[in-house]
């Protein structure tokens, strides 16, 4: 027999109610029937104390609690308050069961709330950028691109960052890194890992980037130019413009504007030769 303190005796007792609460009737088998699916065996000898005193007592069990009644009562006391307090009994019973039902119900509701706040949090807007990895003398490049494509010669950005790179004293005939393929995001755009190209995972894959550039042929400085690049080369989201920051390998990160930016909005060079003024002794040093 089932033990009806186990999960499977309270879910049955559960499911029992639920459909009770539904006018619906349950109908348990107490042996295999004939040309029928075979029945659990936990179900064949179903005993629940719950469903039993929920169950209306018989006219014999009636009778017996009755006579039983008026034996425990003094002769004075009327007929009617053994029946009244059977009602009151089977009232509560049934009551009982409804409130479990209820209260199943609304569990199920919030537990379905709770999972649908956790698939909120979990579904983050996926980034989209393409990035242009350069090298110049023993600086980095790292830039935007605006339309995804590589930079061309012709290109206004492209010549713009050749004359940044003259008035720091490097050469304007940079290296295209990776075969001058750029750098973009996200990398798969089909499978089940599709949505898990979140944030987090698009700073790890650049750092990740630039990290094996450096092994491969350190560098002083790396040229963050864009929000793409300040964002998801940078530690943290909220690093500023024009602000040094640590990376690695003795490494520093220099952020910029975009070179569209400084394309439209000319008066953004004076910041950028101030900063370049202040921070031009990080590859200077290392040329001279």
């Amino acid at each position: 027999m089932i033990n009806p303190m186990s999960p499977m005796h309270d879910q049955e007792v559960r499911r029992q109610a639920m459909l009770q609460a539904m006018q619906v009737d349950v109908w348990l088998p107490r042996q295999q029937l004939v040309n029928a699916a075979t029945s659990r065996n936990d179900l064949l000898q179903w005993s629940s104390i719950k469903t039993n005193a929920a169950e209306p007592a018989s006219a014999s069990e009636l009778s017996v609690a009755v006579a039983t009644a008026r034996v425990a009562v003094a002769p004075a006391a009327p007929r009617t308050d053994a029946l009244a307090s059977l009602r009151d009994t089977m009232a509560s019973t049934q009551t009982e069961q409804k409130t479990t039902v209820v209260a199943g119900v609304v569990a199920e509701v919030e537990a379905g709330q709770e999972a649908a706040a956790v698939t909120a949090v979990q579904a983050e807007p996926i980034p989209r950028f393409a990035l242009q990895l350069l090298r110049a003398d023993n600086c980095l490049v790292l830039a935007d691109l605006p339309t995804g494509e590589a930079f061309q010669s012709r290109d206004p950005d492209y010549q713009l960052l050749k004359e940044m790179l003259r008035a720091a004293g490097l050469t304007d005939q940079p290296d295209f890194m990776r075969q001058a393929a750029p750098i973009t995001w996200p990398m798969l755009h089909s499978g089940n890992l599709v949505h898990e190209q979140n944030a987090a995972a698009a700073r790890a894959c650049v750092r990740d980037l630039l990290s094996v550039e450096l092994q491969s042929k350190p560098a002083v400085c790396i040229w963050l130019l864009g929000q793409h690049a300040v964002r998801f080369a940078s530690s943290t989201d909220d690093a500023a413009l024009y602000s040094v920051q640590p990376f690695v390998e003795d490494a520093q990160l220099w952020s910029l504007p975009s070179l569209e930016s400084i394309l439209e909005q000319p008066l953004l060079k004076r910041d950028i030769w101030r900063s370049m003024c202040k921070e031009r002794s990080l590859w200077q040093a290392s040329n001279a």
